[in-house]
């Protein structure tokens, strides 16, 4: 397996076999080379015991120093071997959940399609839990392609032969195990106590070696995932590879980097590379922050918009939100960008809202996250979605639990996936939309069409309904978008942000849609001002 996107089928056929075979052949040697190793000590021994003078030292020199590759050698394949089991027993029941899946929408009459679920009974359900499993057999497959890149490296440098870096790859191997990791699906709550309940020298390790298993771990205190991440990142750059999404890390990098030293300071959250790539970029600490917003963008965002355009959003945020309080402490505002799907790219894959279906549980862990190891009394959190992001984050607001935010932004929205605001989980005065009347998606789109197969046909052959008439928003009591309910109709129950109009470059088709989070705008100030438990 490779450390890029899995798909269901390479999971349902992954072979564990391979990998409990390949870490029996580490095991073996292991084994060997340590047997050598004691043979050099041996020979060390017996020559010690009759031969004297420089040429006899500079010999028992030479035994030590290769005694002390073979040892280092030996603990690297032992440390490689304990990786191989335990990534062959984290799949094992992602690959039948996988197996029953594909059985169970087969059975049903659905159309499966990468990671989506469509047609049939029951797809919503189906493609959750794909989603899940097929996430959860990419952190795996990521930990296991992290370690052996990493070993390969050391391989190549000569670093694995010294006997401190053998040592350590052992030491981290065996806390992975003896700590107790939480399985898959343990709640960041437990995440958090497990990790609390850590020795210093066994947190030390895992930040040190393992960076890959705790930097996007829920419940990770923050300032720790952002230590494990930058590692991690460090790591991933060095190791050159075309398949890695290097202009991402890059625009991540270059982010961090001018963000060191600066008041509010950027940390990395989550780093990894599942799908189209992941990450997780605030500005604040969440953990120390009073009021903190969570922000998902839409379609056509990238890895490397993490560190770019929608990091500059993320950043704009948190500086309306200091400029609505001013008088707040400083570190009382952390907003941040979280990419933790894969935003579709064209008009086919957002015309479905597979992909927001399957980042939904991310999202709704996530936050959990934040409470879990937020420091001192609850913060106020703001859920906020763009575009396509509004519709995942609707999504995740109407799961058991919902997202645990204390508030809920919807912009350029096509449609939340509910019918009233009520059903966010939230109180419904506490649900604001911006809708722009130049607004191509919130305001200009057509509703859906009557059946999938229409909906399929006219995004394949570009035959989209044509756009209507803007309507007054007061006169669309009961208007319908893209996926559902109109957020912005009077019906739907929610507040009305002030936005502004006509700020896209020369009107053209994008509108106001990729501006509501500009600085300077009104519906960045009225934003601001909710994210600091103000009124709009």
């Amino acid at each position: 397996m490779t450390s890029t996107a899995l798909s269901p089928e390479q999971v349902a056929e992954a072979d564990t076999a391979s990998l409990v075979a390949a870490a029996r052949a580490c095991d073996a040697l292991s084994e060997l080379l340590a047997a050598r190793t004691a043979a050099l000590t041996e020979s060390r021994g017996r020559g010690r015991a009759g031969w004297h003078g420089i040429a006899a030292d500079r010999a028992q020199l030479v035994l030590v120093l290769e005694r002390g590759r073979l040892h280092a050698a030996a603990e690297q394949f032992q440390a490689l071997a304990s990786v191989l089991v335990r990534t062959a027993e984290e799949l094992r029941p992602v690959r039948a959940e996988v197996r029953a899946v594909l059985a169970e929408a087969r059975a049903a009459g659905c159309l499966v399609r990468g990671a989506e679920v469509s047609g049939g009974s029951g797809a919503g359900p189906l493609a959750a839990r794909l989603a899940a499993a097929l996430a959860a057999a990419g952190r795996a497959d990521a930990r296991c392609a992290a370690a052996l890149a990493g070993s390969a490296g050391q391989a190549r440098s000569g670093e694995g032969l010294d006997p401190a870096v053998g040592r350590s790859a052992l030491l981290a191997a065996a806390a992975l195990v003896g700590a107790g990791l939480p399985g898959p699906g343990s709640s960041p709550a437990r995440v958090h106590d497990w990790w609390l309940h850590l020795d210093p020298d066994e947190r030390r390790m895992l930040l040190r070696d393992q960076p890959q298993l705790i930097g996007s771990l829920d419940g990770v205190p923050a300032a720790v995932r952002d230590r494990a991440n930058r590692t991690l990142l460090d790591q991933l750059l060095a190791y050159q590879s075309d398949a890695l999404p290097n202009q991402g890390l890059l625009a991540i990098r270059d982010r961090l980097d001018r963000q060191r030293g600066a008041s509010p300071p950027a940390l990395l959250l989550s780093l990894g590379l599942e799908g189209q790539g992941r990450a997780v970029l605030s500005f604040g600490d969440p953990d120390r922050a009073d009021r903190v917003c969570v922000y998902v963008p839409g379609m056509g965002t990238r890895l490397a918009d993490v560190g770019g355009k929608d990091g500059d959003r993320a950043l704009a945020v948190h500086d309306a939100a200091g400029a609505a309080d001013p008088g707040a402490r400083p570190g009382a505002t952390a907003a941040m960008v979280w990419l933790g799907y894969d935003a579709p790219q064209s008009l086919a894959e957002v015309a479905a809202d597979g992909r927001a279906a399957a980042g939904a549980a991310g999202y709704d862990r996530f936050v959990a996250g934040l409470r879990a190891t937020h420091a001192g009394p609850p913060a106020r959190i703001t859920a906020l979605g763009h575009s396509y992001g509004s519709l995942l984050v609707g999504l995740a607001a109407r799961r058991p639990g919902g997202t645990g935010a204390d508030g809920i932004v919807l912009i350029g929205s096509p449609g939340a996936g509910v019918s009233h605001a009520s059903e966010l989980g939230v109180d419904p005065a506490r649900v604001w939309v911006g809708a722009a009347a130049d607004d191509p998606v919130s305001s200009l789109l057509p509703g859906p069409p009557q059946s999938a197969a229409e909906a399929v046909g006219a995004v394949l052959t570009g035959a989209l309904p044509p756009l209507r008439t803007p309507v007054p928003p007061v006169l669309q009591e009961h208007h319908r978008v893209w996926f559902g309910a109109d957020p912005a109709a009077p019906a739907f129950g929610a507040r009305r942000l002030p936005v502004d109009t006509g700020r896209g470059p020369g009107g053209g088709f994008t509108g106001a849609h990729s501006h509501y989070l500009d600085r300077g705008s009104g519906s960045l100030a009225a934003i601001g001002r909710i994210v600091a438990g103000k009124q709009p």
